[in-house]
């Protein structure tokens, strides 16, 4: 029975592609991965969903980890110069050449493999689960944007609370250039974090790290959600490569100033430990030393990842799920 069910998702799979004038062994390929999967409770057009998209963030993620890790560097250097009363602190790229120098080009891919592991299940997720959360919501219809911002926040939401830890992990792991001595593989962070703060501490910048995936799932899903249609409907430019572009570096552009204050506070309570009591007590902190602006910090380097990584990641969304058959975002 199972072997059928394949077989036909397989054949189906094949149809849409040559239909769409896709690679031809890309859809078997991954609709018999959804169709053999033993979680039973999920449909598999949900699973289909959040293997493509898994593959799309993780592939992201990779491209774009390097500018990851100057960022939370930057932020982490700017912090540190305003509690000595330094100078201004070096910028992006002066941070990126900085770490290059002192530690090696591969530096810039500390926690790749945190990275990817979140990247796969949260991305996955968040990204995987805005359309069949979105048509749960509005199953006939074209849904508003108020219920596109709700399926962004649910499915963002979702997915950071289950992987809260793993992106803990990562940006420890980023981070672990700046002291001498801290753990520098995931199973040290692990036991770190565990002896200082018990297994309640993996969870540490849980709350803002919902809250800015909540709202950078509802900014990036429903910007482009919004933006591609408004493109197709001005210049009525087809689906393609030109129009997913166009859509993602607005999405990029929007999600970033949306996010960055959530960031600099999620990335201060990861590295800081028990150093603060919660996010309101960090963001307290980052007003009173540095006013409104310091939840701008970073910003050109969050950009600089975010934009690119956007871009990707709907790039490659857009190409798998063409070739799994699934309809366009």
């Amino acid at each position: 029975m199972s072997s059928a069910t394949s077989n036909m998702a397989q054949k189906a799979a094949m149809e849409a592609s040559a239909q769409q004038g896709a690679i031809p062994t890309a859809a078997p390929a991954l609709a018999a991965v959804a169709a053999t999967t033993t979680l039973a409770f999920l449909p598999k057009s949900v699973l289909t969903e959040l293997l493509t998209s898994g593959i799309s963030v993780g592939t992201a993620n990779t491209a774009t980890n390097p500018l990851d890790v100057i960022k939370v560097r930057l932020q982490l250097a700017r912090n540190q110069a305003a509690k000595d009363g330094a100078g201004k602190p070096p910028g992006m790229v002066q941070t990126g050449l900085n770490v290059v120098r002192k530690e090696g080009v591969l530096a810039l891919w500390s926690g790749l493999g945190p990275s990817l592991a979140r990247g796969f299940f949260f991305g996955g997720a968040r990204l995987g689960l805005y359309t069949p959360i979105k048509t749960a919501l509005v199953p006939e219809g074209s849904p508003s944007l108020n219920m596109k911002i709700l399926s962004g926040s649910l499915s963002g939401g979702l997915a950071a609370a289950v992987t809260s830890p793993i992106e803990l992990i990562k940006t420890r792991l980023q981070a672990a250039g700046q002291t001498p001595g801290v753990p520098t593989t995931s199973m040290g962070v692990i036991r770190a974090v565990v002896q200082a703060d018990g297994v309640v501490g993996l969870w540490k910048g849980a709350m803002p790290g919902l809250v800015r995936s909540a709202i950078l799932t509802a900014a990036q899903c429903a910007t482009y959600d919004e933006v591609k249609r408004a493109v197709v409907a001005t210049t009525g430019m087809h689906e393609g490569t030109q129009l997913h572009l166009t859509s993602s570096m607005i999405a990029g552009l929007v999600t970033t100033t949306i996010t960055n204050p959530l960031d600099v506070v999620k990335t201060r309570m990861f590295v800081g430990g028990s150093t603060y009591s919660g996010a309101f007590a960090c963001a307290a902190d980052v007003m009173r030393k540095d006013g409104l602006i310091g939840f701008m910090k970073g910003w050109s380097a969050s950009y600089a990842r975010l934009g690119p990584h956007t871009v990707i990641m709907f790039l490659s969304a857009e190409r798998l799920r063409k070739y799994a058959g699934l309809q366009s975002l």
